[in-house]
């Protein structure tokens, strides 16, 4: 007991004696940026005032820069308006969304109510509210969160332990001090703090295959003891994409009035998640893709052809192989220039494929393959890829109120067109009304005398018929497109 009691107490020598451990880097980290979320809630209204912040509700009007998806390939970019309302109740993982405009050749008036198994996406221009399946609140309001400041001071309260701070820069002659924040959803971001007001004035994150996203918050004002930036500014890779102003801001009111879906709509099939998967069109035919992304791929007598550029690409041709092991992808066809319209274009280059495309989209594509050798052949209005059986047909049908040059495929004698961007439609549903840009593609078909039976498309895995295409001509605007905004 004795020699237990000596030990025990030279031990207690030994501590009292020893100087404290360093911090390790990742604890400094840490804790500085505790130190700074701490200066940065209270200067945007306290905790108390987040902290009670329940429900937020805005409404906001756009100027879109089509960065990477205008009709041409490079600047100056197409512009167009947009307005939108977003209502979140953060506690209860309640978001409303409803955004409306058009731009690109596209006319829309759509939303989505997430309130558990009440859930629904709204298409207010073709009528309908189909329910959704899997709601996902995170990825939902995730776009809403990311440019309102007092919700990310509020994911920074409930995140802090994950949070580090990363050092310290100056913009535009003023120190900011940059902490990390990683959502529920999404890639994580850098948020910028200024040193002196301790206010939230940008973030990045990086957004692969596009690049790095900017966000700046601008012309703080108080609403219910809070700041709220009254302007925001999107950037993606240093250039503007979009230009916001906040017209109005709401405070804990209750969202009931929101979470009814409009009588005027009619109930539709339910939305599921778009999983990736293949389906066989045609003998040899293939369309491959999900989450909204597809390509096809056709199967020649000793290749293959590949149509379309999207990030479906590279898991797309993993799946063909489980079809059409041993032929070689000979050609990638890249439809447009659009900057989800080309990712595909590194998978064709890694597969020592043939890229098709415009010369016009020469920099684009060559930039996307991201490999200097890559062959590329140009289209001007028409190429044929045959192997003397079966036949592939490029068609420009350009100029279209989306792009100066798009290649529709088209294969003749199984009656099959593959389109990107020219006939939406929804995976289940009714066929919306046509916009401008089906306008177009339609005129094209009637053009150059193209007889089909089967209209696949790159971010839909439904396939249409002719008659599909005469619907969406035929139809109006629902009457409901104006009302609620």
């Amino acid at each position: 007991m004795k020699a237990q009691s000596l030990i025990i107490a030279a031990a207690a020598l030994l501590l009292a004696d020893a100087s404290p451990a360093a911090e390790s880097l990742p604890l400094q980290s840490v804790n500085r940026a505790n130190a700074i979320i701490d200066a940065a809630i209270e200067a945007h209204g306290g905790a108390k005032a987040l902290e009670g912040l329940k429900t937020l509700a805005q409404k906001q009007e756009f100027i879109n820069v089509a960065t990477g998806q205008s009709r041409k390939p490079g600047p100056p970019y197409d512009r167009s308006r947009s307005s939108n309302f977003n209502a979140i109740d953060v506690d209860n993982r309640i978001f409303v969304n409803r955004n409306w405009g058009e731009g690109g050749g596209f006319v829309f008036d759509q939303g989505v109510i997430i309130n558990g198994e009440n859930s629904w996406q709204l298409n207010h221009r073709s009528g309908t509210a189909a329910p959704l399946a899997e709601p996902d609140f995170g990825a939902q309001s995730g776009p809403f969160i990311r440019v309102t400041p007092a919700l990310l001071l509020k994911q920074l309260q409930a995140r802090r332990q994950t949070s580090h701070w990363l050092g310290e820069v100056e913009v535009d002659g003023r120190k900011q001090d940059i902490v990390t924040l990683v959502m529920e959803t999404g890639p994580g971001l850098s948020l910028y703090f200024d040193q002196q007001s301790h206010m939230l004035t940008r973030m990045e994150r990086v957004l692969p295959p596009f690049g790095q996203i900017e966000y700046a918050f601008l012309d703080y004002a108080e609403v219910e003891g809070i700041a709220f930036n009254q302007a925001f500014r999107l950037y993606v890779n240093g250039e503007d994409n979009l230009i916001m102003d906040i017209l109005e801001t709401r405070v804990n009111q209750p969202l009931e009035p929101w979470l009814e879906v409009p009588a005027g709509l009619e109930r539709v099939a339910a939305v599921r998640p778009d999983e990736f998967g293949s389906q066989e069109i045609g003998e040899g035919v293939f369309l491959i893709g999900g989450n909204g992304n597809y390509s096809m791929f056709v199967e020649m007598a000793d290749h293959v052809v590949a149509i379309g550029g999207t990030q479906a690409v590279q898991p797309g041709i993993e799946e063909l192989r489980k079809q059409v092991a041993e032929k070689p992808i000979r050609y990638g066809v890249l439809t447009h220039h659009h900057s989800d319209h080309v990712p595909g274009a590194a998978a064709y280059a890694k597969e020592g494929a043939t890229i098709v495309t415009f010369r016009e989209n020469e920099a684009v594509v060559r930039k996307a393959a991201g490999d200097e050798n890559a062959v590329l052949q140009f289209v001007e209005d028409r190429l044929s890829l045959s192997d003397g059986s079966r036949t592939v047909e490029l068609y420009n049908i350009g100029p279209t109120p989306h792009a100066e040059n798009i290649l529709i495929a088209y294969l003749p004698a199984e009656g099959i067109i593959f389109e990107a961007d020219h006939f939406p439609q929804p995976a289940t549903g009714v066929i919306p009304p046509a916009v401008p840009v089906t306008v177009a593609f339609a005129e094209a078909l009637d053009r150059l005398g193209l007889e089909f039976t089967t209209l696949v498309g790159a971010h839909s895995p439904r396939a249409a018929t002719p008659a599909d295409v005469e619907k969406a001509l035929g139809r109006q605007p629902a009457a409901a497109t104006a009302a609620g905004r």
